[in-house]
C-alpha cells in the first residue's frame, strides 16, 4: 500500500469503481453484442423468405438441369438482397455461388458438413456465425432447405459480410472506453477531494508526531475534537509527558557513565539483565561498524550474530562469571576478529544487574600472522623444491648414474641448475627480509639515464641470447629523488621478467614520460606473452605466479614483484600494470622529479 493514507483512501475508492466499471462493461457490451447478432439474424431470415418467393417464381427445378439458368438467378438474387448468394445441391456440392468465380465454383469444398447446411437438414433452417473457409472472412449465414414433393434436392444459403457489424462493436468498445476514462477522471478528483478531507485531521497528527521526534518535546495533538482522533490525541498527549520523564532519567544515567567510558581504548557495550543495551563508548561503533543511534536501547541480540559470544553473555548473565573468547564477522568486506571480555557487574553487590562487554579489534594481529603463516608455507614449499630435485639428481648419481660420463655430466648440471634457483630464491628472501626491516632509505637526487644504461647493458648477454632489442628513451636532464640502488633492484626485476617473457626477436622499451604534477613515469614494456587483466592485482603478492610450471622452467622466485611493490610504496609510490594476453606488457611506477 501507499505511505501516505490519503493516497490508500484515492486506490479504494478507484479499484472498486474499475471493479463497477468492469462488471457494467462486460454485462452492458454482451448484451448490445447479442442484440446485434439477434437484429441481423433477424433480417437475414427475412431476406431468405424474400429470395425463396423469388425462388419459387423461377420454377428452376431440379436445380442442375440448367446451370446457366442458376448462375443469373443466384446474380440477379444478390443485387435483390445484398448478400452472398451460394446454392447446392441435396449431396452438398456447390452449384453456384454469387462471389466466386464460375470456373472456380466446381473446385469449392463440399459444404453438406457446414454448421449452418447441418442445421437446414434437421429444422429446415439454420444460421451460424462463422469463419469462411472460402473469402478467409467472418460471416454470418442462413441456409434453407430445398424440397420438391417433400423431398430434399438442395439448400440456398444468404451469406453477409460481417465488417459493418464487428465496426459497430469496435465502435461501441471505444465508446464504453471513452466513457470509463472520463468516469475515472471524474472519480479521481473525487477521490482525491475525499481523501484530503478523511486524512486531514491525520496529517495534522503526524506533523505533531514529527517535531515530538525531532525533539521538541513541547509541541501537543489538537484535542478539539470529540470523536476517535480527539480520544487519540489526548493519548498521544499523556504519553509524550511520559517520554519527557523518561528522557530526561536516561540523560541522567548516560552522564554517569560517559566520564568513565568515554576515553577507553577498548570498546564498552552494557546491557542489562534483560540484554538491553545501556549504554556503548565512542571505541565500541567503530569497532562494530554502527551509527551511535543505532544500538542504544535495543536487544544486544540485534547487533551480536555470534552464537558464541551471545552463549557467553547467557553464561555471565545465569552464573555471574566472567566469560572470553574471540569471534569472526564479516562487518567489513574480509574477515574481522573480534576478541571479547564478558564481566557482571552489580550496583548492590547482592544480585547481578546486568553485563558489562569489552570489544578488541585484533583483526591486524590475525591478519600479520596469517601473512606470516602463507610466507612460512610458501617459502618453505618453493625451497622444498630445488631441493628435493637436488637430492633427487644426488640419489640418481650415487645409483649409479655417476659411472655413465654423459648422464654424470648432464645431473650435475641439473644439481647445479637447482642450486642457482636456491641460491636465487634465498637471495631473493633475504633481500625482501632486508626491505621488510624498513631501514631508512637513501633517498637522494639523481639522473635516471646513466642507472637505465647501466642495467641494461647489465642484461645485454641475456637480451642477446634471445635476439632481444632493448630500447632506452629518457631525457638526460632528468633527475629524481631516489633511493639508486633499491631502485636498480626494481628495475633489474622488471627488465629481466621482460626479457624472461619476451619472444625470441621481440622489443623492450624502457622509457620515462614527464608528468604535469612535477613527476617522471618510469616504463617497461614488452612484446611478449602478456598478462591477463584478471591476474593483474595478484601479480605483486609473494611467491604469486600466473603460469606456475614456465615461470619456474625460466628460474623465476615468484618474489621478483613483490620486492619492486616493497621498494616502490616505500618511496610513496605505487606500481601499475597495462597488459593483455599475447599483447606484451607494460609496468610503471611514478617518481617525484627534482
Amino acid at each position: 500500500m501507499f505511505k501516505k493514507y490519503k493516497w490508500n483512501v484515492v486506490a479504494v475508492v478507484l479499484l472498486v469503481s474499475i471493479i463497477g466499471f468492469v462488471i457494467f462493461d462486460v454485462f452492458f457490451y454482451f448484451n448490445i453484442k447479442s442484440y446485434l447478432f439477434n437484429q441481423t439474424f433477424h433480417e437475414m431470415q427475412t431476406q431468405t423468405q424474400l429470395v425463396l418467393k423469388f425462388w419459387e417464381e423461377k420454377q428452376l427445378l431440379p436445380i442442375e438441369k440448367n446451370i446457366d439458368e442458376l448462375f443469373n438467378v443466384t446474380y440477379q438474387l444478390r443485387d435483390i438482397v445484398g448478400s452472398r448468394v451460394t446454392i447446392i445441391n441435396a449431396d452438398g456440392r456447390v452449384l453456384t455461388d454469387s462471389d466466386v468465380a464460375r470456373e472456380r465454383v466446381e473446385l469449392m469444398d463440399n459444404h453438406l458438413h457446414r454448421p449452418e447446411v447441418q442445421e437446414a437438414i434437421l429444422h429446415g433452417w439454420g444460421q451460424r456465425y462463422r469463419r469462411s473457409d472460402t473469402v478467409k472472412q467472418h460471416i454470418f449465414y442462413t441456409a434453407y432447405k430445398l424440397t420438391n414433393n417433400d423431398q430434399r434436392v438442395g439448400f440456398l444459403r444468404l451469406a453477409y459480410y460481417a465488417q459493418n457489424f464487428e465496426a459497430s462493436l469496435d465502435n461501441i468498445a471505444n465508446l464504453i472506453l471513452g466513457a470509463n476514462v472520463l468516469g475515472l477522471a471524474i472519480l479521481f478528483l473525487v477521490a482525491f477531494s475525499l481523501g484530503n478531507l478523511v486524512t486531514k485531521p491525520i496529517t495534522r497528527m503526524v506533523n505533531t508526531a514529527h517535531k515530538i521526534s525531532d525533539g521538541n518535546l513541547t509541541a501537543t495533538f489538537n484535542t478539539v475534537r470529540r470523536d476517535e482522533f480527539g480520544y487519540l490525541a489526548s493519548m498521544l498527549n499523556e504519553l509524550t509527558g511520559r517520554l519527557k520523564m523518561q528522557i530526561t532519567q536516561i540523560t541522567d544515567e548516560r552522564s554517569k557513565l560517559e566520564h568513565i567510558l568515554t576515553n577507553l581504548n577498548l570498546g564498552i557495550i552494557v546491557i542489562d539483565h534483560h540484554k538491553i543495551i545501556q549504554h556503548a563508548n565512542p571505541e565500541a561503533f567503530r569497532i562494530l561498524e554502527l551509527e551511535q543511534t543505532e544500538i542504544i536501547n535495543i536487544n544486544v541480540i540485534e547487533i551480536i550474530r555470534s552464537e558464541e559470544m551471545l552463549a557467553a553473555i547467557n553464561a555471565t548473565l545465569k552464573s555471574q562469571t566472567t566469560q572470553k573468547g574471540e569471534y569472526t564477522t564479516f562487518l567489513q568486506p574480509t574477515k574481522k576478529f573480534i576478541r571479547y571480555l564478558i564481566t557482571p557487574y552489580s550496583l548492590t553487590g547482592e544480585s547481578i544487574k546486568g553485563v558489562l562487554i569489552q570489544f578488541q579489534d585484533v583483526t591486524e594481529l590475525r591478519r600479520l600472522e596469517a601473512i606470516r603463516r602463507d610466507f612460512v608455507t610458501n617459502a618453505s614449499h618453493e625451497l622444498k623444491t630445488p631441493l628435493t630435485s637436488i637430492i633427487g639428481y644426488a640419489d640418481t648419481l650415487l645409483e649409479g648414474a655417476a659411472d655413465n660420463p654423459e648422464s654424470r655430466i648432464k645431473f650435475i648440471r641439473k644439481i647445479r641448475e637447482q642450486g642457482q634457483r636456491l641460491e636465487f630464491l634465498v637471495s631473493d628472501l633475504l633481500r625482501l627480509s632486508e626491505m621488510e626491516r624498513e631501514l631508512p632509505l637513501e633517498v637522494k637526487p639523481a639522473a635516471l639515464k646513466p642507472l637505465l644504461i647501466e642495467i641494461v647493458d647489465e642484461f645485454a648477454d641475456k637480451a642477446n641470447a634471445k635476439q632481444i632489442k632493448i630500447s632506452i628513451d629518457v631525457s638526460e636532464s632528468i633527475k629524481v629523488l631516489m633511493d639508486r640502488e633499491n631502485i636498480r633492484t626494481a628495475l633489474n626485476n622488471l627488465i629481466d621478467n621482460a626479457i624472461k617473457y619476451t619472444h625470441v626477436k621481440g622489443a623492450i622499451d624502457v622509457f620515462v614520460t614527464e608528468q604535469p604534477d612535477n613527476c617522471v613515469t618510469v616504463s617497461v614494456k614488452d612484446n611478449g606473452i602478456g598478462i591477463d587483466p584478471k591476474y593483474h592485482e595478484r601479480i605483486f603478492q609473494r611467491f604469486y605466479r600466473v603460469d606456475k610450471a614456465r615461470s619456474r622452467a625460466m628460474g623465476g622466485t615468484g618474489l621478483g614483484l613483490a620486492i619492486v611493490k616493497h621498494i616502490l610504496d616505500r618511496h610513496g609510490s605505487n606500481v601499475g600494470v597495462d597488459s593483455s594476453l599475447e599483447k606484451g606488457c607494460r609496468i610503471y611506477f611514478m617518481l617525484k622529479k627534482v
